[in-house]
């Protein structure tokens, strides 16, 4: 189904778009769309010609995104923030006829911007539209071309509408060719996902040339809702508008929600209207999508993953957990079908690691410009990612990684090649090849493969030293693993898919000797459950987190934090408890606190009345999860170590303390 044959639903006095300037009605919107693909039929555009849309999100943005692809033309989407000359070399890459320009980066410097643009890539000035002027004046101007419109010649559903510039996992941009087929049915598996939850209006809080800005205001569009466009996404400005226009529903990324949380007027202005968030582009760790849901009380988030390729491929439904809709991007959508694969291509069984593959009418139609080695689609239609991944018994898929430049640990952006030039700088390192991999707590973590010179033993211990003194701790690698060589692809040059998959089986070996050593126990208690002798135990862990150098509010955070879990488990209605099992373990980065009972599982659900307790025990914690022993949960608290702390040096110089706990422990044992 063509894009202008679904459109047709919002009533034409009802508003349709607002942004900065002001807002439009569904009848003026579809005016508009049609006057505009007038106006460019007028002005020479063919079937297929590229036209530039180079703007900030706004109403006309939208207006003539429409407009193009029912003129027959290809949209090509530039990011609002590029400069001329780089906007210039991606014009001329996918051939440009036309360019559309609002406001941007650019012409809020000069006024001479789109001239500018057009001049560097040989377009000549007649062939330029300028929608910065107002959006009610933009419909109406265009609207009296609309006599034309009959005269065009329209994409058939499966020619590319629009094209998308991202980089994969190089920096060359690639040109993303989707087709209005694709597009639609992105929009029916977002709406068949969503179905019972969307509201009546959406605040778009992500760029229109990104994947899920355009189909979130084409989904909410198509359903006749109200479509808001906030001048930047600023947490005041994003107050202001959600407050004013009662906006029941938001997309966005998680650093957006997470300022949007802490902004003046949030509580009044936005958590009475918000129902449904919808969050892509991932958050740092599950426990902060856990926050973000207490803070943003009366709404869901919706976890969703896909890329430009096809988007979205997965998404978690309104009906989940919170810890499933935080830990996981969701189920296949409609239309879509999943499978991880091996090194040789063949699927991989529940549990496995490897590439995430997709396939379905919502795919691209191929990158531009690149031969068939180079496109993602195989011959068997099949989008590879190129994200790592697995899928769990009930078919969620849990990211495990990504082969990218860039590596995001606990908000900081790393960059390998100069913790790669530090490696190869130290004696006796050949090679060396960093990248990051999935992290509970910092979303990534640094790791490093390195091939020693000639063969010889490798000391970890001292070029892990001679990093430390080089370079902040957050850039130093987690782990170093040395390889007598690395994998290279038939054409002999690094497989970094391969050497990535093959050092996360080395971490994941790493991770099950943890698990199985289980941390360095300090305390096992059994609490009866009738006794509620809460005390001992908080004091033994404030007495322990003191020991360990955390400082007085940490420390109180943390007492806190076990007490409130005691509590919960004790005197809320979990029937049948019994006694509370909790043992507190030293692990190499933080100290975990875990509970377990044979009650009714205990789950983070602020729509029982565990949600004071779950804001206390998430206000604390570093990572919460769940795990299963034996078939029963457990409980893991986590909390990071304040400092660069050696916590096998902590235990050495701290035997004697550590004997004091141990009797400690044996001493209240009759108290439980």
């Amino acid at each position: 189904m063509l894009f202008s044959e679904m459109l047709n639903r919002g009533q034409d006095d009802a508003t349709a778009i607002v942004d900065s300037r002001g807002s439009i009605t569904y009848g003026e919107f579809r005016a508009a769309v049609a006057g505009f693909a007038a106006h460019l039929h007028n002005m020479g555009l063919a079937k297929g010609d590229r036209v530039a849309l180079w703007g900030y999100n706004s109403a006309n943005w939208l207006v003539a995104f429409f407009g193009i692809v029912r003129a027959g033309g290809v949209a090509l989407l530039v990011n609002y923030s590029m400069g001329v000359a780089d906007a210039a070399q991606l014009l001329r890459q996918a051939n440009a006829r036309f360019i559309v320009c609002g406001d941007n980066g650019q012409t809020k410097r000069r006024d001479d911007a789109m001239e500018a643009l057009a001049s560097a890539v040989g377009i000549d000035h007649s062939c330029c539209v300028d929608v910065r002027n107002d959006v009610c004046e933009l419909a109406n101007v265009f609207a009296e071309s609309e006599g034309l419109a009959e005269q065009r010649q329209p994409n058939e559903e499966t020619d590319t509408a629009f094209i998308i510039f991202t980089s994969g996992t190089t920096s060359a941009p690639k040109a993303v060719c989707v087709s209005q087929r694709a597009l639609t049915a992105d929009a029916r598996a977002l709406m068949a996902g969503l179905e019972g939850t969307m509201g009546d209006s959406v605040c778009v809080a992500v760029p229109l040339f990104h994947i899920l800005g355009l189909l979130t205001s084409f989904v909410y569009l198509i359903l006749g809702s109200k479509v808001c466009l906030p001048a930047s996404y600023r947490a005041n400005t994003l107050v202001a508008m959600v407050g004013k226009n009662a906006v029941s529903d938001i997309a966005a990324v998680g650093a957006v929600y997470q300022g949007l949380a802490l902004a003046d007027g949030f509580k009044k202005e936005v958590v009475p209207h918000l129902r449904t968030c919808l969050i892509a582009g991932g958050m740092s760790t599950p426990v902060q999508m856990m926050r973000l849901e207490l803070d943003f009380e009366h709404a869901t988030f919706i976890n969703m993953y896909g890329q430009s390729e096809g988007a979205p491929l997965t998404m978690v439904r309104p009906s989940d957990h919170v810890e499933l809709r935080a830990g996981t991007v969701g189920r296949a959508v409609d239309g879509v079908e999943l499978r991880i694969a091996g090194l040789d291509g063949s699927t991989l069984p529940i549990g496995e690691v490897g590439e995430v593959l997709a396939r379905g009418v919502c795919l691209m139609n191929g990158y531009e410009g690149l031969s068939t080695d180079d496109q993602a689609i195989d011959a068997d239609g099949w989008l590879h990612t190129g994200d790592l991944g697995y899928l769990d018994s009930m078919g969620y898929l849990r990211l495990a990684g990504r082969i990218k430049d860039v590596i995001i640990r606990g908000g900081e952006n790393i960059s390998p090649a100069e913790i790669e030039a530090e490696l190869t700088s130290i004696e006796g390192v050949a090679d060396a090849k960093v990248m990051g991999a999935p992290h509970a707590i910092f979303g990534e973590s640094v790791e490093a493969c390195v091939v020693a010179q000639d063969a010889k033993p490798f000391d970890i211990g001292r070029v892990l030293e001679a990093l430390r003194s080089r370079m902040p701790r957050y850039k130093v690698p987690a782990h170093i693993f040395a390889f007598s060589q690395f994998p290279l692809n038939v054409n002999g040059k690094l497989d970094q898919r391969a050497l990535y998959l093959s050092m996360l089986g080395k971490l994941r070996g790493i991770e099950v000797d943890e698990e199985l050593a289980g941390g360095i126990t300090v305390f096992k208690i059994t609490v009866k459950n009738s006794s509620y002798a809460i005390g001992p135990v908080t004091a033994l862990v404030n007495d322990l987190v003191s020991s360990i150098g955390y400082d007085r509010r940490r420390a109180a955070k943390i007492r806190l934090a076990v007490e409130e879990m005691l509590i919960e488990r004790m005197m809320y209605a979990y029937s049948g408890a019994g006694d509370i099992r909790v043992r507190i373990a030293l692990m190499p980065e933080w100290l975990r606190v875990s509970f377990s009972d044979d009650g009714a599982e205990y789950v983070i659900n602020k729509r029982r009345d565990t949600s004071t307790s779950a804001r206390i025990i998430l206000g604390s914690v570093d990572n919460f999860h769940t795990e299963r022993r034996e078939g029963k949960p457990e409980y893991c608290m986590d909390f990071l170590y304040d400092s660069d702390l050696d916590i096998k040096g902590f235990l050495v110089r701290n035997k004697e303390d550590a004997e004091k706990w141990e009797a400690f422990n044996e001493a209240l044992k009759p108290l439980y």
